[in-house]
């Protein structure tokens, strides 16, 4: 049983929900939001915030799934999918940057937006993240797309035990060097190109467990075993309680990509209501451009706007319709002019 279209789309948007968690809480919230339960004396958003550091293995999960089948389909036209999608990328990425860090940053004034020249024209590279430091993911995508017809056939060429072990190797030096060890170089065009190698590093075995989940059957065989559970939803839900549990207790993030992988497989045995799947497509459909824009609401600009509803809850829901609607907004640019284009 394959993963479906829908069902990865389900899941990038439940990444992205996770994201905008993480961000609004996984934080120091005194003189910020209010929570309303506590268990241990830390809020109960703490713990589901914290749990949300899953949503970059996810996506990458869900992106090496999906790129893996496309390679598997049709491997003649497969680059020009993959540098199409790069194109895609970087047009959102300017859309983004021409309405938030430049048209408002000159409307509002702000001291730090748009900044010179060389700074618009770097971070329109997507390799310098100055506007956004949660855009680290943008260039790491993107050398996935270029990189990944290279890595899927390693996947169909070798043993896949000993990729798997290659891969997590380069997790842990990617995963140590960015968290535990930085190297001071003080060329920051040489920093910018080092960090995306360390980012790289740690996240090409989520992408590549995405190809492995593909290649074989994974979803297929947790399938069979859950399809003998009488209360699957009940035990799925069970399931992901305790995954919180486990990183409530573990909070070092090293974990996330193991959590986020149990988390994927028990998702997609959950019997979700049809008003709920409409929502995550729609969701998906706007999961880049929310990624883009919303540290802009929570972080740069609106910060005290985002927070003052005081209830995590009314932040949160406030956070994604601000970043929804600016998505809207980007998106009507984009048909707009790829009609007259």
């Amino acid at each position: 049983m394959k993963i479906t279209v829908q069902q990865s789309n389900h899941l990038k948007a439940i990444a992205i929900l996770m994201m905008l968690c993480l961000h609004l809480f996984n934080r120091e919230y005194k003189g910020l939001f209010q929570p309303v339960f506590f268990i241990f004396g830390k809020p109960v958003s703490y713990y589901i915030s914290l749990f949300c550091d899953v949503c970059v293995p996810i996506f990458s999960f869900v992106s090496g799934y999906g790129l893996y089948y496309k390679y598997a389909q049709q491997k003649e036209g497969y680059k020009h999918y993959c540098w199409s999608s790069v194109k895609k990328m970087y047009v959102n990425l300017w859309w983004v940057i021409l309405l938030f860090p430049v048209a408002l940053g000159l409307l509002i004034g702000d001291e730090h937006f748009p900044g010179n020249w060389q700074t618009v024209l770097l971070n329109i590279s997507g390799l310098f993240v100055s506007y956004s430091s949660i855009w680290w993911f943008f260039c790491v995508y993107i050398v996935f797309l270029i990189t990944s017809s290279f890595f899927f056939q390693m996947a169909d060429k070798y043993n896949p035990y000993f990729l798997f072990l290659l891969l997590f190797g380069c997790y842990v030096f990617g995963f140590y060097f960015r968290i535990y060890h930085h190297f001071a170089i003080e060329n920051k065009y040489f920093s910018t190109i080092f960090s995306l190698f360390l980012n790289f590093n740690w996240t090409i075995l989520q992408f590549m467990t995405g190809a492995f989940a593909l290649k074989y059957a994974w979803n297929t065989k947790v399938h069979q075993f859950f399809s003998t559970i009488k209360y699957r939803n009940t035990s799925v839900l069970l399931g992901i309680i305790f995954l919180i549990m486990i990183h409530s207790i573990i909070s070092n993030f090293f974990i996330s990509y193991f959590l986020a992988v149990v988390f994927i497989f028990l998702f997609l045995q959950v019997e979700i209501p049809l008003f709920i799947k409409k929502g995550l497509d729609f969701l998906a459909i706007h999961s880049t451009n929310l990624w883009l824009v919303h540290s802009f609401f929570y972080f740069s600009f609106f910060s005290t706007f985002i927070y003052m509803p005081q209830y995590p809850v009314l932040i949160f829901v406030l956070l994604l319709a601000c970043s929804l609607v600016s998505s809207i907004i980007i998106n009507y640019f984009i048909l707009t002019l790829e009609k007259w284009i």
